[in-house]
């Protein structure tokens, strides 16, 4: 009889360490996958935004951009770039270097430093009238056309079509210049 009993014990023990052993095994496994779904989560979570100067919200997370903020920031990015004065160029061209991404930066700092010289030395003022935006989300490239209004010390204006190709990365919450290149038209 005693040698039943304590067989019996020991198959309970046994029994209550197995099923403490699942639970913790249990335990670890739902803990790894609530941590792995907190991190998606948290890093693909929207927030939508309604900017003072436009009037269509965008949505944002860590890792995505919307549409229409692409839009918004290019136009910002072309306004930067195009609407200018000699007084007023240095600092432009300054802000929009903070956003080229540093492996395109040394070649957009040269366009930009030899745009700023040509307007300071013609004292040439301008400004960009977008006609059409075309955005391509999953590359994240903007197409803007619109029109170059230039004006060389007090002439008159000169009107000119330009197309422009802005190649953003978005990335950790960071918009970047990646290109900024005027597009030439083939018919022409």
């Amino acid at each position: 009889m005693e040698l039943t009993a304590r067989h019996s014990s020991n198959k309970i023990i046994a029994v209550t360490l197995l099923v403490i052993f699942l639970m913790l095994i249990l335990s670890l496994l739902s803990t790894i996958l609530l941590a792995v779904d907190n991190h998606a989560l948290r890093r693909h979570q929207e927030k939508i935004v309604i900017p003072m100067a436009f009037n269509a919200p965008f949505a944002l997370s860590e890792a995505l951009a919307s549409p229409a903020y692409l839009q918004m920031m290019a136009l910002s990015f072309i306004a930067l770039r195009l609407n200018v004065s000699p007084e007023t160029v240095d600092a432009q061209h300054q802000f929009l270097l903070s956003f080229a991404k540093p492996g395109a930066q040394a070649d957009f700092k040269i366009t930009l430093a030899e745009e700023s010289r040509r307007i300071r030395q013609n004292e040439v003022s301008s400004a960009f009238y977008q006609t059409r935006i075309r955005v391509f989300p999953t590359e994240s490239i903007v197409e803007i056309h619109g029109v170059l209004k230039t004006w060389i010390g007090n002439g008159k204006p000169t009107c000119e079509q330009k197309n422009y190709h802005l190649k953003l990365d978005y990335a950790d919450g960071m918009t970047r210049i990646v290109a900024f290149l005027e597009k030439t038209d083939a018919k022409k």
